[in-house]
């Protein structure tokens, strides 16, 4: 598999003016380094990478299907195996106004707010416990140019 790199969203591509934004990057940067197999291969996938400063989960879309996408949608739950859940089916659209193209062997960040109780949620979650589901994934496919 190729190894992954990261992608900026459209809204970002202009250039990154927020001080937030270019720490969120940089960290993306150092997670890709650490993880270049990330993803499924012939697959699109999401990974948690954590809660950021302003209480926001901080994700990464991974495009591992071979071709760019864009106007992905899923329906997306996450939570412990206890039954408690961040999200219950949720309706996440990436779309290509915000998001632009997902290219290939790519891995874009995207963010969802948190209340309180689901940050404190979060924060009981680790790897063993934490059960996450995608579902009714939809994308408009771009040929590879």
């Amino acid at each position: 598999m190729e190894p992954l790199k990261i992608q900026l969203q459209k809204y970002d591509e202009a250039g990154i003016t927020d001080p937030g934004a270019e720490e969120l990057y940089s960290g993306l940067e150092k997670w890709v380094a650490e993880n270049p197999d990330g993803g499924i291969e012939q697959d699109f996938s999401i990974q948690v990478l954590g809660v950021t400063a302003n209480s926001s989960m901080l994700f990464v879309a991974i495009n591992r299907l071979g071709f760019p996408v864009k106007n992905v949608s899923f329906v997306y739950s996450l939570g412990v195996r206890e039954g408690e859940l961040i999200w219950n089916r949720v309706r996440i659209h990436l779309s290509e106004d915000q998001m632009g193209i997902i290219m290939p062997n790519r891995a874009m960040p995207f963010l969802l707010d948190l209340s309180p109780e689901q940050e404190v949620l979060f924060d009981r979650m680790t790897e063993s416990n934490q059960v996450g589901e995608l579902e009714f994934f939809t994308y408009d496919r771009l040929e590879n140019s």
